[in-house]
C-alpha cells in the first residue's frame, strides 16, 4: 500500500474513532478535546462526507444536531458541547455558525438531501440574521472580539479576514439553497449581501505594495482626509508597515486606526477557495506562499512571519505553557488541516503537480507522531516539523480525505 492509500486508510480509522453518540469530537483521545466543537466537526465533515461509512455519516448529523439543540434564541451556535456534561461554551466561536452553515449545505449538497436541509432551514436563517448584527458599524464587514475565531490564543479581530472570507461563503452557499427551496426574494437578499461581503473584503484587506495606507486607516473609523489632514486640519499619523511591504496579499484584520500585517494563510487560502479572491489574486497568494517557504518542511504554516516580542501584535498571553511562541501553534506552527487547505487550493488554481506534491507532503506529516505513526497531531513546531499539540484530532484527518479527493476529481466541493 503506498503512502496516500495508506494515509486515506488511517484519516478514516482517526475519523471513526472520533465519532460520538453526540457527533465528531476534535480528538479520539478521551482526555483530549473531549467536546464537539462547531468548526472541528464540520471542517472534518467535508472530508468525512467522502466516506462511505454510515457511522460517519450519522456522527456528521449528530454533530449538526447537537449544535442546533443550543443554538441561542438570537441564534448564536455554541463553539462546543461537551460530551460529558452536555453543556454548550460559547467562548471564542465568532466562526462556529458560518461553518454550521457551511457543513449543513455540504451534507444536503453531498446527499442531495433537500428535506434535512428543509428541516434545518429555520436555524440556517437565524445563524445568518445572527452574523447580519455583528456588522457594528453598518460597513459590510462583519467583526469580532479578539482571538474569537480558530485562532482563539492570538491578536485577531475586528473585521477580521477569515471571519468575513466564511461570511461570504456561508451567505453564497444559503442563498443557492434559498432559491431551491423556492424562496427566491431571500436567495436574492443573501446573494448581495455575499457579494457586498466580498467586494468589502477586497476594499478593506487586499494589500498591494502601491497600496494607500490612509485608505485603510480611514475605513477604520468616521473621520475622512484630505491631502493628508482631517476636516479640523490635523496631521493623518499613520501606522507604518514594517514588513512584507513589497508583497500582494489579505491583511489577516483591520481594526481602529490600525491593521494586521502578517500573512494569515487560512484567510488567504479560504479567499482562493470561495472565490472572494480573483483568480490574479489566487495567482499572488500561491506565489506568496511558494516565495516565503511557508510549506516547508511540511503544508503548512499557519502566519508568516510569527509575531514576536515587542511586535505590535505580540501579547503576554502568548507565553501561557510557552504555547504561542515564535513557530509554535498558532504563532508560525505547522498545521495539517491548513494543509489539506493548501491542497485544495491548489487544485482550484489547476496546479496539480503541485497539488500531488504536497498532498503526499501532507500524508507524510499526518504520519510522523510522538510515540507512534498516524497520530494525525494538531499541530508541528513551524521550523522542526516536530509534533506537538494534542494527537488524533478530527480535522487533520479531514481534511487529508478531503484534499486527497479534491486531488482524485481536480475539483473542490462545499465551499463556494
Amino acid at each position: 500500500m503506498n503512502l496516500i492509500a495508506q494515509a486515506r486508510v488511517e484519516a478514516t480509522r482517526v475519523l471513526r474513532d472520533c465519532t460520538h453518540p453526540l457527533g465528531i469530537k476534535a480528538s479520539a483521545r478521551p482526555s483530549e478535546h473531549y467536546q464537539v466543537w462547531a468548526r472541528d466537526s464540520m471542517i472534518a465533515a467535508l472530508g468525512a462526507l467522502f466516506v462511505d461509512d454510515a457511522r460517519l455519516q450519522t456522527a456528521i448529523r449528530s454533530s449538526i444536531a447537537a449544535l442546533a439543540t443550543f443554538q441561542t434564541p438570537l441564534g448564536l451556535i455554541p463553539n462546543n458541547v461537551s460530551v460529558e456534561t452536555r453543556r454548550p461554551n460559547y467562548t471564542a466561536g465568532a466562526d462556529s455558525g458560518l461553518w454550521y452553515v457551511i457543513g449543513i449545505t455540504a451534507v444536503a449538497e453531498r446527499h442531495r438531501d433537500r428535506a434535512f436541509l428543509r428541516r434545518l432551514w429555520p436555524s440556517v436563517t437565524k445563524t445568518l440574521d445572527w452574523y447580519a448584527h455583528q456588522d457594528v458599524d453598518q460597513s459590510g464587514l462583519i467583526h469580532m472580539r479578539e482571538g474569537a475565531d480558530w485562532e482563539d490564543q492570538f491578536a485577531v479581530r475586528d473585521k477580521a479576514l477569515t471571519l468575513n472570507v466564511l461570511y461570504a461563503a456561508a451567505l453564497a452557499r444559503a442563498s443557492r439553497w434559498a432559491r431551491q427551496l423556492g424562496q427566491a426574494a431571500r436567495a436574492r437578499s443573501y446573494r448581495a449581501l455575499s457579494t457586498g461581503v466580498k467586494r468589502q473584503v477586497n476594499d478593506f484587506l487586499w494589500y498591494t505594495p502601491d497600496q494607500d495606507l490612509s485608505a485603510i486607516i480611514q475605513r477604520s473609523y468616521f473621520n475622512r482626509f484630505v491631502s493628508g489632514k482631517d476636516r479640523l486640519g490635523r496631521k493623518l499619523i499613520l501606522p507604518k508597515k514594517t514588513i512584507l511591504r513589497a508583497a500582494s496579499y489579505y491583511l489577516p484584520y483591520v481594526t481602529f486606526k490600525d491593521f494586521g500585517e502578517w500573512f494569515d494563510t487560512l484567510g488567504n487560502l479560504l479567499a482562493i477557495l470561495t472565490g472572494v479572491a480573483s483568480p490574479l489574486q489566487g495567482k499572488a497568494i500561491l506565489a506568496f506562499i511558494e516565495r516565503r517557504g511557508l510549506a516547508k518542511p511540511f503544508p503548512i504554516r499557519a502566519i508568516d512571519p510569527p509575531i514576536h516580542p515587542n511586535q505590535k501584535d505580540w501579547r503576554y498571553y502568548y507565553r501561557f505553557g510557552n504555547l504561542n511562541l515564535p513557530h509554535q501553534y498558532h504563532n508560525g506552527g505547522i498545521w495539517p488541516f491548513i494543509g489539506g487547505f493548501y491542497v485544495a487550493a491548489l487544485v482550484k488554481a489547476g496546479r496539480m503537480v503541485e497539488a500531488k506534491r504536497e498532498l503526499a507532503q501532507l500524508a507524510e506529516l499526518n504520519r510522523r507522531g510522538k510515540t507512534v505513526e498516524w497520530e494525525f497531531n494538531e499541530w508541528f513546531h513551524g521550523q522542526t516539523g516536530e509534533p506537538r499539540g494534542f494527537v488524533e484530532q478530527a480535522w487533520s484527518a479531514g481534511m487529508f480525505l478531503y484534499a486527497d479527493e479534491a486531488v482524485r476529481s481536480g475539483a473542490v466541493r462545499f465551499l463556494s
